[in-house]
């Protein structure tokens, strides 16, 4: 500062001394013209002098300090020796001893100086987990699919007597073959080995004796090593008093067989027989007495299925028949049609199912696959009449040949199943009421009429577990009163895209069975797993949820940013070097030359 002064003070000077001697000359021409010289010459001298700088902003790239995180399943090599390395999970800060171990990722937000980035080595973080890190740019590259499950269901709820199917697939890395053993109540209900160095699909099945809430384990072994002991919660409902309605055209083994066998199993039957041409059979089981001379729709009203023969069904009158119609399409009734050998004319009962009646000497004995079984049954005899498959159709039960003996398709509201096994009671006969009872249940179970729940609960999160939020979705068309989880008070958030969906947050702090409770409705209750279960497949989570959150966070920043920075600009000597001669040349021409 003093040296500007200074330098100011002298220049002021000498402006002045050389001003006095030009106004002092005799000649008074070119006056101004010389004072201005002098005035920017001695201005030249004093900014060769002083350094003259102006105002100005330039582009310059931010620094980049990333931090990186590590998490299970990370690689060392990915990790540069000028890297701030931290981590959450004190048995990784075990194995890399240079990490710097974080009570939670907070300490990363909020570390001094920022980081401008993080970046993610390992299977990755939960969503909750990545909420905590949605103001930073994330860097991730998704390791190698871990071995193990790669996928796995079963259904969370069955009705007494239906078969449990487990589905998955498993990724083997190991040298030898893994065994899947699928255990309940301390017994081995199936099992299957997977060979080695492969990615195999499985396929486990039983079908469950007790009712309530079960929990049945998954177990995998390679030779002596345990590879993984999984929770399979499954809730087993009892199978409420179904009433079917039997529609015969004349008396047989088979429909006797059958409406004594829903009797014993709790169903309620009525069935409805043609003896001869005016007269009709009534017989009533588990059921008080109707009157079946004529169907109405207050009678069909009472029943969940109509089983019957094709050319019963057939035979029914125009308003019977029509009435049947309606009570299916638009009210959910489930129809069982037999087929025989009526007559060819269209029905919409055979419209979807097709059939193909093969010449054979004698009646064959097959083994049937039943939807949802593995196993095979014991062999039967049946009539070599095959449904042709259709889009629109689901087959129920086939031969070993993929012959369909049973097959299911859409009617409006209900269903309608028709089959082509018309000797089933033989197995009754040789004592095999195993397969009997899987075959009737399941068509039974197929067709019947579904009143649908006034609540529906489903779980939001897939494989819960302890100390992680689980979202619940409740559908309902009243907004729900007093929603208890666990004894504690929910509030529900409305879906701002569906107005009968409610949402709930829940952070459960133990394993095992947990409950909710609506007001009046039923109990909900699902499984909450612990943390060390399903690892491989909470892995494959954590991988897809970071990557996709990660992929986000670079579209809202950019990871190197360019920003507006204000400097101070200096004007080069060489213009006031330039103007200093300018004005002594003028200066000196002036006095030498124009004088």
């Amino acid at each position: 500062m003093n040296w500007i002064i200074s330098v100011s003070i002298i220049c002021i000077v000498l402006a002045l001394v050389f001003s006095w001697q030009e106004y002092r000359r005799t000649d008074r021409r070119r006056l101004f013209w010389r004072l201005l010289a002098v005035w920017l010459a001695v201005a030249a001298l004093g900014c060769i002098a002083l350094p003259v700088t102006y105002n100005g902003t330039t582009q310059t790239a931010a620094q980049t300090t990333n931090a990186v995180l590590l998490t299970d399943g990370f690689n060392t090599d990915d990790i540069n020796s000028s890297d701030s390395v931290f981590t959450t999970d004190a048995s990784i800060k075990k194995r890399y001893k240079k990490s710097i171990l974080l009570g939670s990722l907070e300490e990363l937000r909020n570390h001094k100086p920022a980081f401008t980035g993080v970046r993610i080595l390992g299977y990755g973080l939960t969503a909750n987990e990545l909420e905590l890190l949605s103001n930073s740019p994330i860097g991730y590259r998704p390791p190698k699919r871990p071995a193990g499950l790669q996928s796995i269901s079963w259904p969370a709820t069955l009705k007494t007597g239906e078969s449990l199917l487990v589905q998955g697939i498993f990724q083997n890395n190991e040298e030898k073959p893994v065994k899947f053993l699928f255990k309940g109540l301390n017994t081995v209900l199936d099992s299957i080995i997977l060979p080695a160095t492969k990615t195999t699909s499985f396929q486990l099945s039983t079908v469950p004796k007790p009712t309530g809430r079960v929990v049945y384990q998954l177990l995998a072994l390679a030779g002596n090593d345990t590879l993984a002991v999984e929770d399979l919660p499954v809730q087993i409902e009892p199978t409420s008093p179904l009433k079917v309605l039997m529609l015969n055209a004349a008396p047989n083994f088979e429909t006797r067989f059958l409406k004594n066998w829903l009797g014993e199993n709790g169903y309620a039957v009525a069935s409805r027989s043609v003896i001869s041409k005016d007269k009709i059979s009534e017989e009533y089981t588990n059921l008080d007495k109707l009157n079946l001379q004529k169907l109405s729709a207050g009678v069909l009203d009472r029943f969940d299925v109509v089983l019957g023969d094709l050319s019963a069904l057939k035979s029914l009158t125009a308003a019977e028949g029509a009435l049947l119609k309606q009570q299916v399409t638009q009210k959910g009734l489930g129809v069982i049609v037999r087929a025989d050998s009526s007559d060819k004319a269209a029905s919409w009962l055979q419209r979807d199912f097709p059939v193909t009646t093969v010449a054979v000497k004698e009646q064959p004995l097959v083994q049937l696959i039943l939807q949802g079984q593995t196993r095979k049954t014991a062999k039967l005899g049946i009539d070599a009449a095959y449904i042709n498959y259709r889009n629109n159709t689901q087959s129920l039960a086939t031969d070993a040949q993929r012959h369909e003996l049973a097959g299911i398709a859409l009617a409006g509201a209900g269903k309608v199943i028709l089959t082509t096994l018309n000797h089933t009671y033989s197995w009754l006969l040789a004592g095999n009421k195993t397969d009997y009872a899987a075959l009737w249940s399941l068509l039974i179970s197929k067709s019947a009429r579904k009143l649908p729940p006034l609540q529906s609960w489903h779980i939001a999160s897939a494989l819960p577990s302890e100390n992680e939020q689980v979202r619940l979705v409740l559908q309902s068309p009243v907004p729900p009163q007093d929603v208890i989880i666990n004894g504690q008070k929910i509030a529900p958030e409305q879906s701002a895209a569906i107005p009968y969906e409610w949402n709930f947050s829940y952070w459960p702090h133990k394993t095992g069975w947990q409950v909710a409770n609506s007001g009046n409705g039923p109990s909900f209750w699902w499984y909450n797993y612990t943390k060390t279960g399903w690892r491989s497949l909470n892995q494959l989570k954590r991988i897809a949820e970071t990557s996709t959150f990660a992929a986000v966070q670079q579209k809202k920043v950019a990871v190197t940013k360019q920003i507006q920075q204000k400097i101070k600009i200096e004007v080069p000597k060489l213009i006031f070097y330039l103007l200093l001669l300018a004005s002594c040349t003028f200066l000196w021409i002036e006095r030498k030359f124009i004088s």
